[in-house]
């Protein structure tokens, strides 16, 4: 065991943009050791496709991490929980697609009919498009097909519950939406800094000390779902998933370390005068 993986040192993001990249790794391993599924199939393909974008988004965040620019590291760490919440819907519901085709459509459908309209300079060339009609009548009929069945696009709130993950949704996923939606609390956690004595913006490209620093937990977040992604692929294609063992293995004890390491923040907190 290296100084660096001993019980009780801090986690380093150094270490932890490490243990990403196992994970990315034993994912690609897994990607590219003949994987198996039919394309045609729309449960399959959209378990795929997240999949790919999950990995994609753990490659960006690796990058970022490797140049200290962190600011995007939140951003791309909720927009992969959000793909991971759907990944475990296909795993566990058949007909979980259904919905993700009804948001697709749904959609396009407010898309299509604005660019109908017209008087929109940005739809402009979507409205002149010869196509456009067919899309909108193509686009219909599948919207129209599935509300037949009884299926909608989903919530966010639901798509998280139904893939039990209720307790992510109200609290990391909401904490990482701030950063998406520019919230201010956060803007000013990030570029304002400040002491006894003065206050004021800090210069354009640094980050203040006082900021929130999510990319050490995100990273971590970023790991896991990457490992729990492709352990769910691999499982509704019915292929074993041995090859994410290194990486699994880790996770363990690099969350017993992180739990500690939280644990015992906590303690000296309550030891202050």
């Amino acid at each position: 065991m290296s100084a660096a993986n001993l019980p009780g040192k801090r986690l380093t993001l150094d270490e932890l943009t490490d243990f990403l990249k196992l994970s990315l790794e034993c994912a690609e391993r897994a990607c590219s050791n003949g994987l198996r599924f039919d394309f045609y199939d729309p449960r399959h393909r959209y378990a795929v496709l997240l999949l790919w974008t999950v990995l994609d988004f753990a490659r960006d965040v690796i990058a970022l991490a490797q140049v200290a620019r962190y600011g995007a590291i939140a951003i791309l760490t909720r927009s992969a929980l959000d793909a991971y919440a759907d990944i475990a819907n296909l795993g566990d519901h058949p007909d979980y697609w259904e919905h993700l085709a009804a948001a697709d459509a749904s959609k396009w459908k407010q898309l299509l009919e604005r660019a109908s309209r017209g008087g929109n300079p940005m739809l402009k060339a979507l409205s002149e498009d010869e196509l456009l009609p067919l899309g909108r009548r193509k686009n219909a009929q599948e919207l129209k097909a599935l509300q037949a069945k009884g299926v909608e696009k989903l919530d966010i709130d639901e798509r998280f519950k139904r893939a039990q993950l209720t307790d992510e949704y109200e609290s990391m996923y909401a904490i990482l939406s701030s950063e998406v939606h520019n919230n201010v609390s956060g803007l000013q956690s990030k570029y304002v800094d400040w002491d006894d004595d003065s206050v004021g913006l800090v210069p354009t490209g640094e980050t203040s000390s006082h900021s929130h620093h999510y990319e050490e937990p995100c990273v971590l977040t970023m790991s896991e779902i990457v490992i729990q992604s492709t352990e769910k692929v691999l499982e509704l294609l019915n292929h074993g998933t041995a090859v994410m063992s290194p990486a699994r293995s880790q996770l363990e004890h690099i969350w017993k370390r992180a739990q500690e390491q939280e644990a015992n923040a906590g303690k000296l907190l309550r030891q202050r005068p």
